[in-house]
């Protein structure tokens, strides 16, 4: 497989610091609320980014989420179990 699938509703982890001041750190966790993909020539569905509704942030939304929803953008990395 070698790919992390996704699907909305799932529980989700916040693995870098991305907005400390408000929250976003390192360990937040939360529910994945919604994806966008970009499709290429071949049908094939590339994550851009996805919205994530973290347990523990309550700041202004940014511009089409939900109070308590944060964007989450692609970040190429590779883990090992």
């Amino acid at each position: 497989m070698g790919l992390l699938p996704l699907a909305v509703e799932i529980r989700v982890m916040v693995i870098q610091n991305f907005d400390v001041d408000g929250g976003v750190v390192n360990g937040s966790i939360g529910i994945l609320k919604c994806i966008r993909y970009r499709t290429d020539a071949h049908g094939n569905r590339h994550t851009i980014s996805c919205a994530v509704g973290l347990d523990n942030y309550d700041n202004e939304p940014m511009a089409g989420l939900q109070r308590g929803e944060v964007p989450v953008m692609r970040e190429k990395c590779s883990f090992t179990v």
